[in-house]
């Protein structure tokens, strides 16, 4: 059993350590693609641009959001702005109505229903697109924060091949929180950011966030939207990126300058963090076949990492031992994967919380990965089974 338990332990180790390897060269290759071939958007050459944002009761943060989109740096002839009321009860249509009589090149659509398998978010993201004529959609939520300088960044990552562009959104905390917990939880999500942007590098992008993400039209033309993941709550920004790399329909950028980055809300409470990493977690088992291995071989690793402590108290010293000396190498070949990106991004003050955060996460992966795939989880003022992501009441 201990050779077994051994065994496993090393090709874990291996096959991890090895996938940071191949991700680090990944970004090398995104860091190259970016500075040496020029962009396909440039000078006077700019597209039509809609951004289109879902929002549901989002009184609280359409103010801010409204403001920040009045600041963006592109001509309004080439712009166009539409936000979705997703069956809001709140005071949300008062503001977005109230903010187009100051924003001719706003449009407000309405969303009055569900319809069965159309998940919400997607269903009114879909009914923006298709009431908007941008030759390039940009993304984000009713939550972030995007500068200015948004669109021309994104823009500038524009190959002539591109189907679309991955962001990365910072955390932004709108309420007090211990500083080192805010650290910890802003490097969690910029790990995951990093992931996206060395993936595709490497040509078939992990995952993306909806919250600044961006894509030609005739991508989601040619994917034929979001048919084929139209049922799942979620996935409106990975699944999506997923579907258009396995059809080939071009190749994914990423936009590295901190002028691209739209900051976005962080869970605020407790409860708002738990339904948020179920429900990504939830995602991990609608990926393909390869992914979804890999995603379990991950799994499985951090599951033989988190009971090397309590192998230690119960006597199995020897395991204990080697799996403490493998979560040594693991958080070694993480961090120089992770402070190679930050170089980048700005962002190595976050790499000073390493270590607690590597000391939680195989915890952490464990716990949400189970509850990812068992439990159910709340978003949007509905609750969803995580087995069938089906509605349960709203």
């Amino acid at each position: 059993m201990l050779i077994f338990g051994l065994t496993f332990l090393t090709l874990f180790l291996l096959g991890y350590c090895g996938a940071l390897i191949l991700l680090g060269k990944g970004f090398s290759n995104l860091q190259k693609t970016l500075l040496e071939e020029s962009s396909e958007f440039s000078g006077q050459n700019l597209p039509t641009v809609s951004v289109i944002i879902a929002a549901r009761n989002e009184e609280r943060n359409l103010p801010r959001l409204l403001q920040h989109l009045q600041q963006l740096d592109y001509p309004q002839e080439k712009l166009e702005i539409c936000i979705v009321d997703d069956r809001s009860s709140d005071n949300s249509v008062a503001l977005l109505q109230a903010a187009k009589e100051r924003m001719p090149y706003l449009k407000v659509l309405h969303v009055r229903d569900q319809i069965k398998d159309f998940a919400p978010k997607k269903r009114a993201l879909d009914m923006a697109i298709r009431a908007t004529h941008g030759e390039i959609i940009l993304l984000t939520d009713a939550d972030c924060s995007p500068p200015p300088t948004w669109i021309h960044a994104t823009l500038a990552c524009y190959k002539e091949e591109s189907a679309g562009v991955i962001g990365y959104s910072p955390y932004r905390f709108d309420k007090p929180m211990p500083k080192f917990l805010q650290k910890m939880l802003s490097l969690e999500f910029f790990s995951v950011a990093a992931v996206a942007a060395a993936s595709a590098g490497l040509g078939t992008p992990a995952t993306a966030a909806g919250c600044n993400l961006s894509y030609r039209r005739r991508t989601y033309q040619r994917a034929k939207g979001f048919d084929g993941i139209r049922h799942w709550i979620s996935g409106d920004d990975d699944l999506f990126i997923l579907k258009v790399a396995e059809q080939k329909i071009g190749t994914w950028s990423y936009g590295l300058s901190p002028e691209a980055f739209v900051p976005a809300a962080a869970p605020s409470t407790w409860r708002a963090f738990w339904n948020q990493r179920i429900r990504y977690a939830g995602k991990g088992a609608h990926y393909a076949l390869p992914f979804v291995m890999l995603l379990v071989a991950v799994y499985l690793f951090n599951v033989l990492l988190a009971v090397s402590l309590p192998a230690l108290l119960a006597g199995f010293t020897a395991f204990a031992f080697a799996s403490l000396l493998a979560w040594l190498v693991k958080s070694i070949f993480e961090w120089r994967f992770l402070n190679k990106v930050a170089k980048i991004y700005r962002n190595r003050d976050l790499l000073k919380y390493y270590l607690p955060t590597a000391l939680l996460h195989p915890f952490y992966i464990v716990l949400f990965g189970f509850m990812g795939t068992f439990s159910k989880f709340t978003w949007r003022g509905d609750e969803f089974a995580i087995t069938t992501e089906e509605l349960n009441h709203g």
